[in-house]
């Protein structure tokens, strides 16, 4: 059941293009293991790659455990296993142990499949290249020719099992910020620095309600970098999520990297970014209160702000979205709810709920909070 791997993935140049799917908070990637099509999410900022706890039977007895640190101040300690065969576009992925966490929330929030978690141990051994234009994957031995002449070339610093990259913010503050693919944020930032950026600035601040892996929910707060750059190319306007683990690093996350056509190569301490069509695209945040989860096919109500349209409206936690702007909720994607819920200040949405028996109607006023 179990192997240890003899052929790495990054032995030849692959040139095979493998789908991710991006459903708004992570993007994953079809594996198989155990004989059948799996979805594990990427994620650089996970040292252990992992598997979904309902997989823990089929793992056998843990061979020794990690402590983990999670930017939500979560700290404990997750069991290792052997890693069963998993492959990845036909070749075996060069994985010989895996650590094992529950996904629930995951699933709840994307409303898609997710059973794993790709993480640096994978990364670290690979040239992994992703085109979020196409969305799709690659692998290779080496960055490809194509990447090196159109493309800028970042330096990456080692910082304990992962790597960072140095950023500057506001024309003044130099930052070293980790590369995470699963922080689904454009940036995130600890104590320390949340204080450098945003002591003199919390008109750009709001507070907000964030989740992470593991099925981690607490209150945060959002803040609008307003000059952002990264080996002289400059962003404006980019969010940034509060760390509230005063041990995390600082974050580069996802919504940074959908901008681009991304090439890590953290084996030789670079990274490769061209601008990709969404390389102009405008951060956004939640405009309704609302947050939302997916459950056997049904979209309800999780938790809604305090002050929010949505909390003035009268929508409540358990509500159950049936329809939105006359969108049957159940045709449609998480991502393209969320979508509608980000879509304009002074917009009206109007919802069909489902409460206890009753079916009732709102419409609310979307109100942009930086």
């Amino acid at each position: 059941m179990f192997f240890k791997p003899n052929k790495s993935i990054a032995a030849a140049d692959l040139g095979q293009q493998i789908p991710i799917f991006d459903d708004g908070t992570d993007i994953r990637v079809p594996v198989t293991v155990f004989g059948e099509t799996r979805y594990f999410l990427l994620d650089t900022g996970f040292t252990v790659s992992a598997m979904d706890r309902q997989y823990k039977p089929q793992l056998g007895e843990a061979v020794s455990q990690y402590r983990v640190s999670t930017p939500l101040d979560a700290n404990e300690a997750m069991p290792i296993y052997l890693c069963p065969e998993i492959t990845i576009g036909g070749r075996q992925a060069e994985l010989d142990k895996i650590s094992c966490l529950d996904l629930t929330l995951a699933r709840l929030i994307s409303g898609q499949p997710c059973d794993g978690v790709l993480g640096m141990d994978f990364f670290a051994k690979n040239v992994v290249s992703i085109d979020f234009d196409k969305k799709v994957l690659s692998m290779s031995a080496k960055v490809p020719a194509t990447v090196e002449g159109s493309s800028i070339v970042i330096p990456l610093t080692p910082l304990f099992q992962h790597y960072a990259v140095e950023v500057l913010i506001n024309e003044t503050k130099n930052l070293d910020l980790l590369i995470d693919t699963g922080d689904n944020s454009s940036v995130s930032l600890n104590s320390k620095d949340w204080q450098d950026v945003f002591s003199n600035d919390q008109t750009n601040v709001f507070t907000a309600t964030i989740a992470g892996i593991n099925n981690q929910v607490v209150q945060s707060k959002i803040g609008r970098i307003e000059l952002f750059a990264i080996q002289g190319r400059g962003y404006t306007n980019l969010h940034a999520a509060f760390i509230r683990n005063l041990s995390d690093p600082s974050h580069l996350g996802l919504n940074f990297f959908r901008r681009h056509k991304v090439t890590f190569d953290f084996a030789n301490q670079k990274l490769y970014l061209q601008p990709g069509r969404q390389f102009a695209m405008v951060d956004k945040e939640d405009m309704s209160g609302l947050h939302l989860l997916r459950r056997d096919g049904e979209t309800f109500v999780y938790s809604v702000d305090n002050n929010s349209p949505a909390f003035a409206a009268g929508i409540g936690a358990n509500d159950v979205i049936m329809s939105v702007d006359g969108r049957v909720a159940s045709s449609m994607t998480m991502n393209e709810i969320r979508n509608v819920l980000q879509s304009k200040d002074g917009e009206k949405i109007n919802f069909e709920i489902r409460r206890g028996e009753n079916r009732l109607q709102f419409g609310i006023i979307l109100k942009k909070k930086i």
